[in-house]
């Protein structure tokens, strides 16, 4: 089976390098303290299939959220590909990036204000998206909305509120809506439970769980919290300083840690 979403030895740097850091290895600071150069994410590769749901944790500035960047052609790597169900979009720019991005991505980003405009009905934003991939006629784009708000738990008569008068959890439900729009292959999902109440974490929880179930659509979420991994994420990834330090099976992982580092990670939430 090929990959939905695969990522070919991703590095995004910032700076020039030098023969210090650009040699390396594993265990070396993010920052190099000869050149200054910043290595957010170096040699990273993952391969997401139909279905499959991959979780990628660590501490902040472990390069968690860059990798997410890229997979999502937010950022473009310094070097690496990206390639969707196959094809290699590591270039795309302009029109055709926009374009694929609203047919074959989706995501769900931590802060609701950078998935969604906040000054537009929950159902506009939804519409928003079908017309980027190319939707134009107005009732069919409406009852498509309509059904994703329902879909997702939404009361049906706010369809037409603005999504600033949302709470957060609600807001992240709208951003979930938008997101599925296009039956994208993949969903992308960052830090999509931080800074919610345990109650509305959970039926968010719940909702994305429903989502895995029914739709089968490949996910990758990020997340510091190692509960939401275990109930979502069938494999994991533990990156430090930019790096994968260690992966596999969640369970395993979470269950046996084998590197210091993730040792620490579950340590450190079981405290």
């Amino acid at each position: 089976m090929s990959a939905v979403l695969e990522l070919d030895a991703l590095t995004v740097r910032y700076g020039e390098g030098c023969p210090e850091c650009e040699g390396s290895g594993p265990g070396s600071p993010a920052r190099c303290t000869r050149c200054g150069t910043v290595w957010a994410c170096r040699d990273v590769s993952l391969e997401v299939e139909a279905g499959d749901t991959v979780g990628i944790v660590g501490e902040s500035g472990s390069g968690k959220s860059t990798v997410l960047a890229c997979a999502n052609l937010d950022r473009p790597p310094t070097s690496g590909r990206v390639l969707l169900q196959g094809e290699d979009v590591t270039e795309v720019r302009g029109g055709a990036r926009r374009r694929l991005r609203a047919e074959r991505l989706g995501i769900v980003y931590q802060a609701p204000a950078q998935g969604l405009d906040l000054s537009v009905t929950a159902g506009g934003n939804v519409a928003d998206r079908l017309l980027a991939a190319g939707g134009r006629a107005y009732a069919p784009l409406r009852e498509r909305a309509l059904d994703l708000h329902q879909q997702m738990e939404l009361p049906a008569g706010r369809l037409d509120d603005r999504a600033r008068s949302f709470s957060g959890g609600m807001q992240q439900r709208v951003q979930l809506s938008r997101a599925l729009a296009t039956e994208p292959p993949i969903l992308l999902l960052d830090e999509p439970t931080s800074g919610l109440d345990v109650s509305v974490q959970a039926r968010l929880l719940d909702l994305i769980r429903r989502v895995q179930l029914e739709r089968a659509v490949a996910m990758v979420i990020v997340s510091h919290d190692l509960a939401v991994i275990r109930m979502l994420a069938d494999r994991l990834l533990v990156m430090q300083q930019g790096r994968v330090v260690e992966q596999g099976v969640t369970d395993q992982v979470l269950g046996d840690p084998q590197h210091a580092y993730s040792q620490l990670l579950v340590s450190s939430q079981l405290q």
